[in-house]
C-alpha cells in the first residue's frame, strides 16, 4: 500500500483533503476553543469591514454613568430641588422610589418603553412605590432577571433569578425578560439568544451529570420544556411594535451591530432631574423620548457591566440597545444551512485539488491560493454587508488551505527527492560539483557550452608503480583496493574541502577548484593545497589497514597542484559531452606531478598556487624548473605543513643555500646545503641533489645566461 501510494502522490493529496474534510466536520475540532477564536475572528473582520449604520433612531440610551453615582456635576441647589436626587445621595443600592420617579418621567414624555436593565433581585426601601408604579405601566415596561450559575452536589446548575416578589403585584407578569448575555466560546458577545427555557440552559451546562443532560435535552426536543422565556430586547421590541417575529433558538442569531461602543450616545440619569436641563437640548423638555424605546441601565464602573463584542469592549445597556435594533430593523444576521456548510467545505477541497493537479508551475499554485482565499473572503464580505448572511469561513478556508499548501509542499518535497535520488545516481559517475550545476544552475551550463576562461586550481594525483602492480595482482584485488583508495582520496577532495572531481585517468585522479563555482582564487587555492595535505595523513592510514593484509600492496602518490587560467566547458562530441577544464593551467599541474618522481617528494605546488597560499602553508623551495614548451621557468615548491605547527629550524638556512646557489656562489651553497642535511639528520635528497650540482658547476661554470633552473624534457 505505501509502495503504491509513493509512486502515485497526487492519491496522497487527495487522501489528506479528504481527511482535512472530514476533520472539518467534526465536533471533536470544531469545540476547540483555538477553532472558536480562529472562526470569531473572522467573523470580527466581516464586522470591521462593513460600514457603520446610524442607531435605531426609536431607542435610545440613559446611563447610570459615574457622574450620576457621584452627583459631582450638580449644584447643591439642583440637588436640593429634586426629591429623587436627594435620595440618589444615599449609598448603593438606591431607594427604588428613584427607578418609579424615573418611570413617571419617563412616561409623560412620552416614552413608548422603558427598559430596566436591572434584576431587582433583592428587597429594599420604596419596592412598593416602584411596584404601584411597575403596575401602572406594566404593557410599556420591561424590568430584568437573570440566570446564574450555582453548585448543588458537584453539578453546575442554572439558578434562574427573578425580581423580588414585592415588585410583582398581579398584573405584572409580563414585564420580565431576561438580561444575560451569551458569549461566543471565545467570550466574544456576537450572538443574542431571545427565546430560551430553564431546562434548555441547565442542559447545556459543562458540570451537569450526562444522566441529566440527556434528561433535560429530551425534554426540550419533546416540547415539555418550551421557550418561554423571553428576552428583555425581544419583550421591549414587542411592546414597541406590536409584533416581532423573533429568531428560532436552534440557529446562530447574530447580532446586526451599527457600530462601535458610543454608537448609542448614554444621556446620564442625574441629567433628567433638573429643570433647566431637562428644558434644554438634548433632552427638551422629554421631546427626545416622545413615542420612543427607553433604556435605563448600568454604565459606571462600580457595576462591571462591560462585555467584548467585535468592536471592542461594549456597556451591557448598549448592547441591550443593539439587540433591540437587530428585531426591529430585521437584521438579524444569520448563517447559511448545515447542508450548504457541508458542500461548501467539500467544494473547496475540490477546488483546492483542481489547482494542485492542473496547474504545473508551483509558483502559480500558490499565487491562485492565495488569491481565490482572498477572493473567498471577498465574497462572504458581500454576503454579510448586502444580504446580512454569516458565512462560517474557518471550514472551507482549513479545507482550501489545508489542501492546497499541502499538495504544493508534498509535490515539491517529492521534487526534491527525487532531485536528490538522481544527483545520487548521478554523483556516482560525475562529480558532486558537476551533478549540482547540471541539475541546478542551467545558467552556468549554457555558459559553459560555449566555453569561457577562469582562473582555477587544479591537482593531480598518481600512484607510484601501478603499472608494475597491474602486472603482479589479480584484477578483482586490484580493483578493490583502488576503489578503497578513491573512496578515501576523493572524500578528502569533495566532502572536505569543496572540490570538484574532474575524472579518473587510470590511477590518477584530476580535481580542481573555482571550476562550477568559486569562493574566490585564494581560498579555491588554499582548499586545493589543504586537500593534497590531507591526502599524505589519508594515504598513510589506508597503508596502515593495509600493511596485514595479503591481499593489498603499500601505496604511494605524487601529487601536483598548480593555479592558472583554464577553459571550462562542455568537451566532447554531440553524443558524449563532459563538463571539464583544460588548457595550460591543467598541463602544468599534471607535469608537476609527474615531477614529484624525479625530485623524490610526494608533492609539488606551482608558483602561483604557492603565492596565493603561503600565509597558510609552509612550502620549501624544488627549485625553477624549465618545462618542455615553457618559455620560463617555472618556480616549485613542495609542501611542507601548514601554518598550525612553526617551520622547521633548517628551513632559512636551506633557503640561503638556493639562494648563493642562484648567485653562482656554489662553495658557500655547498657549505650551507650539508648543514641543512646534517639539522634535518637523515639523508635528504634535495640537499644532495643541489651539493652535487654545485659542485660540479665549480669544476665547469655555466654560461652567462644560466638561471640556475633544471630542464626537464618529459612532458
Amino acid at each position: 500500500m505505501v509502495k503504491f501510494l509513493l509512486h502515485r502522490p497526487k492519491w496522497i493529496v487527495v487522501i489528506v483533503g479528504i481527511f482535512v474534510f472530514w476533520l472539518t466536520q467534526t465536533e471533536w475540532l470544531t469545540n476547540e476553543k483555538w477553532w472558536q477564536k480562529a472562526e470569531g475572528t473572522l467573523i470580527d473582520r466581516c464586522y470591521l469591514n462593513r460600514p457603520f449604520k446610524n442607531p435605531d433612531p426609536d431607542i435610545m440610551l440613559v446611563g447610570i454613568q459615574n457622574s450620576t453615582i457621584s452627583l459631582d456635576e450638580l449644584a447643591p441647589e439642583e440637588i436640593a430641588a429634586s426629591p429623587a436626587l436627594q435620595l440618589m445621595q444615599q449609598p448603593w443600592p438606591w431607594n427604588r422610589e428613584v427607578y418609579a420617579a424615573v418611570l413617571e418621567k419617563l412616561m409623560a414624555a412620552g416614552a413608548k418603553v422603558v427598559v430596566f436593565d436591572f434584576v431587582f433581585a433583592q428587597q429594599t426601601d420604596g419596592d412598593d412605590v416602584f411596584a404601584r408604579a411597575l403596575l401602572k405601566y406594566k404593557d410599556h415596561v420591561v424590568i430584568g432577571a437573570q440566570f446564574s450559575p450555582e453548585e448543588s452536589n458537584g453539578e453546575i446548575l442554572l439558578k434562574y433569578t427573578t425580581p423580588n416578589a414585592g415588585l410583582l403585584l398581579p398584573g405584572t407578569e409580563n414585564i420580565i425578560g431576561m438580561v444575560n448575555l451569551w458569549a461566543d466560546g471565545d467570550e466574544i458577545q456576537r450572538r443574542g439568544k431571545y427565546r430560551t427555557s430553564i431546562e434548555r440552559e441547565t442542559s447545556l451546562q459543562p458540570g451537569i451529570a450526562p444522566v441529566m443532560r440527556a434528561k433535560l435535552a429530551k425534554m426540550v426536543k419533546d416540547g415539555k420544556a418550551p421557550d418561554k422565556l423571553l428576552h428583555m430586547s425581544a419583550l421591549a421590541a414587542k411592546k414597541f411594535a406590536g409584533h416581532v417575529e423573533t429568531p428560532p433558538y436552534d440557529r446562530a442569531n447574530f447580532i446586526d451591530f451599527s457600530g462601535p461602543k458610543g454608537t448609542y450616545d448614554a444621556l446620564p440619569l442625574e441629567k433628567v432631574f433638573v429643570d433647566k436641563l431637562w428644558k434644554a437640548p438634548p433632552f427638551k423638555g422629554g421631546i427626545i423620548f416622545s413615542n420612543k424605546i427607553v433604556v435605563v441601565g448600568p454604565m459606571a464602573d462600580i457595576f462591571h457591566d462591560i462585555h467584548t463584542t467585535p468592536f471592542g469592549d461594549m456597556p451591557g445597556p448598549e448592547i441591550q440597545a443593539q439587540m433591540m435594533a437587530t428585531l426591529l430593523q430585521n437584521g438579524s444576521l444569520s448563517e447559511p444551512l448545515d447542508a450548504v456548510n457541508f458542500w461548501l467545505a467539500l467544494g473547496t477541497v475540490v477546488l483546492a485539488l483542481l489547482i494542485c493537479f492542473g496547474i504545473p508551475q508551483a509558483s502559480l499554485k500558490g499565487v491562485l491560493l492565495a488569491g481565490m482565499a482572498a477572493a473567498f473572503f471577498a465574497i462572504c464580505q458581500y454576503a454579510f454587508n448586502r444580504h446580512n448572511l454569516v458565512i462560517p469561513l474557518m471550514r472551507p478556508l482549513l479545507c482550501f488551505v489545508v489542501t492546497g499548501a499541502f499538495g504544493i509542499i508534498f509535490e515539491y518535497s517529492m521534487e526534491q527527492l527525487e532531485r536528490r535520488r538522481y544527483r545520487h545516481i548521478f554523483n556516482r559517475y560525475v562529480s558532486k560539483n558537476v551533478a549540482k550545476v547540471i541539475l541546478e544552475d542551467t545558467r552556468s551550463v549554457e555558459d559553459s557550452l560555449r566555453g569561457i576562461k577562469k582562473p582555477v586550481t587544479i591537482l593531480f594525483s598518481d600512484i607510484r608503480g601501478f603499472t608494475t602492480m597491474t602486472e603482479m595482482t589479480d584484477a578483482d584485488k586490484l580493483v578493490a583496493q583502488l576503489n578503497e583508495y578513491f573512496g578515501e582520496m576523493v572524500d578528502i577532495i569533495q566532502e572536505k574541502n569543496s572540490g570538484t572531481l574532474q575524472k579518473f585517468i587510470g590511477d590518477a585522479i584530476m580535481a580542481a577548484w573555482g571550476d562550477t563555482h568559486t569562493l574566490g582564487s585564494s581560498e579555491d587555492a588554499r582548499r586545493a593545497v589543504s586537500a593534497a595535505l590531507a591526502m599524505r595523513p589519508g594515504l598513510a592510514k589506508l597503508n596502515a589497514m593495509w600493511k596485514d593484509n595479503p591481499d593489498r600492496q603499500q601505496y604511494a602518490t605524487g601529487i601536483g597542484v598548480n593555479h592558472g587560467e583554464v577553459v571550462y566547458g562542455n568537451i566532447g562530441s554531440k553524443n558524449r559531452t563532459e563538463l571539464t577544464v583544460l588548457g595550460d593551467g591543467v598541463n602544468l599541474a599534471a607535469r608537476l606531478e609527474s615531477s614529484t618522481k624525479q625530485f623524490h617528494t610526494d608533492i609539488l605546488v606551482g608558483e602561483e598556487a604557492e603565492k596565493l597560499t603561503r600565509e597558510h602553508f609552509i612550502y620549501r623551495n624544488v627549485g625553477a624548473i624549465a618545462f618542455k614548451g615553457k618559455t620560463r621557468p617555472v618556480e616549485t615548491f613542495t609542501l611542507i605543513s601548514d601554518r598550525t605547527v612553526p617551520p622547521p629550524g633548517w628551513l632559512r638556512t636551506y633557503h640561503e643555500a638556493i639562494t648563493h646557489y642562484r648567485q653562482r656562489k656554489f662553495k658557500e651553497a655547498i657549505v650551507l646545503f650539508d648543514a641543512v642535511q646534517k639539522q634535518i639528520g637523515q639523508q635528504d635528497y634535495l640537499c644532495e641533489m643541489y651539493t652535487l650540482r654545485c659542485a660540479a658547476l665549480s669544476e665547469s661554470p655555466p654560461p652567462e645566461n644560466w638561471d640556475g633552473s633544471f630542464t626537464l624534457s618529459e612532458k
